[in-house]
């Protein structure tokens, strides 16, 4: 499998049909989706995963998967996605989550970090932004070592986000 980026401790590829058991523990964890619509089942991440493909496709990006150097261990997933009408227009975002057992050691922040260069000077793209619910602090602590700035509050999608963005 291609290496996408590569940082000290992760490297991170395309995801595959064959993450699914993996991203069953991920998407499946209440306190890993505690800030997000809510858990996936098989069939969903199913789903996901195809929607992954096609920005794969269309944008050559997408989520990718993060694994850890040495061990090949799927931490997660943290890449770049394409969403539509944040406030009117179109943004490339920031996205990224980790199985639970490897929150805490500074790997989501070595991978959104990792994307965020690789999506500068690879895909030369100039705006990035994260949106994180209220109350999420890990994830605000992330996007902020990362380099973002609060922007403001914005819904997407019936809930409340925190914006943030990079230029």
């Amino acid at each position: 499998m291609q290496k996408i980026i590569e940082t000290n401790r992760l490297f991170l590829r395309d995801l595959t049909q064959n993450d699914v058991d993996c991203l069953i523990e991920l998407f499946g964890d209440p306190e890993a989706m505690r800030y997000l619509p809510g858990t996936k089942s098989r069939n969903e991440i199913e789903e996901w995963l195809s929607l992954v493909f096609q920005s794969y496709q269309n944008m050559h990006f997408g989520p990718w998967a993060v694994i850890l150097k040495g061990s090949d261990e799927f931490l997660g997933y943290c890449g770049l996605y394409l969403q539509k009408n944040v406030d009117g227009k179109d943004e490339v975002e920031i996205l990224y989550g980790l199985i639970r057992r490897y929150w805490g050691v500074g790997y989501a922040t070595e991978a959104a970090t990792g994307v965020y260069e690789y999506g500068k000077t690879e895909l030369k793209l100039r705006r990035f932004i994260s949106l994180v619910a209220p109350g999420n602090l890990r994830s605000s602590n992330v996007v902020k070592k990362v380099g973002m700035k609060l922007e403001k509050e914005t819904g997407m999608g019936g809930r409340q986000y925190h914006k943030y963005s990079i230029d």
